[in-house]
């Protein structure tokens, strides 16, 4: 009865944001929220599956992705050993932490492990599942991943500029990372873009043969044919802290037309 627990209470939230509204009463969805949702869920559902996210940044894809989608995960598969990596261990630590609480404070059907609870680092109590938060360019040696999210692999412009710092990071996802991986495990990358050869255009360019989706979603629509939202030339994403087109506009304005592209296109050039 107690194994069966976590996936009768799953069962009453059938995407990562429906768990979100009911974890967090604050939680703004939006039709871009709706469509991560959606490839979220698919993503967990097939077999090494390889999902590309980005969005313009403060738009709720990390809070998402990296908080509510684990504890998701965990309820439908309370044995998903899950490793979480972003660019810098603190980012790292501070997302495990967040996963955590998210189960300590709710009642989902989910206990940590006593003697296996450190921030970045703990298991299910009476499952295999868990999560393990690292940083880009931290050991994964003797942990195999089920499901591997990371997080923002890049933290700015300095470091998307630097050829030897985007080379760490392929470095730490084709002799780490993709090593670890158990047969079938799904892999989410999300990102705010900021060059071309970034970890996210080095794996659409190079790792064809994984098959990578990539889901991206402009803060303006430019490409009504082609847009993810299904918006109007022109029109602005519905924004998840309440921007105004006014004050999209002067976000656009003051970012300038090379930051835009890449940050809130999502096309850098």
């Amino acid at each position: 009865l107690d194994a069966y627990e976590p996936k009768t209470k799953a069962a009453k939230y059938p995407t990562p944001g429906v768990l979100a509204r009911h974890i967090n009463r604050h939680t703004k969805q939006t039709p871009a929220l709706d469509l991560i949702d959606q490839a979220l869920v698919q993503a967990f559902n097939t077999p090494d599956a390889r999902l590309i996210i980005s969005m313009p940044p403060q738009e709720g894809k990390s809070v998402r992705v990296a908080g509510d989608f684990p504890v998701w995960a965990l309820m439908h598969n309370p044995d998903c050993r899950i490793v979480t990596a972003s660019y810098g261990a603190d980012l790292a630590t501070r997302n495990g932490r967040a996963i955590r609480r998210r189960i300590t404070s709710n009642d989902l059907g989910l206990t940590i492990a006593r003697d296996n609870g450190a921030v970045g680092d703990w298991t299910l109590d009476g499952h295999q599942g868990g999560v393990f938060s690292i940083g880009i360019g931290g050991g994964v040696t003797g942990r195999p991943a089920d499901m591997l999210i990371i997080d923002d692999p890049i933290k700015s412009r300095a470091e998307a500029e630097s050829s030897a710092y985007r080379e760490r990071v392929w470095d730490w996802w084709t002799d780490e990372a993709s090593a670890r991986l158990a047969p079938g495990a799904p892999v989410v990358l999300i990102m705010t873009r900021w060059h071309t050869d970034d970890l996210a255009g080095r794996l659409v360019e190079r790792d064809v043969e994984a098959g990578w989706r990539v889901l991206n979603i402009p803060a303006q629509c430019d490409d009504p044919d082609g847009d993810p939202l299904g918006r109007q030339l022109g029109e602005f994403m519905t924004s998840a802290r309440g921007r105004t087109r006014q004050q999209w506009e002067l976000r656009k304005s003051t970012a300038g037309s090379r930051t835009w592209n890449a940050l809130y296109q999502g096309r850098p050039a």
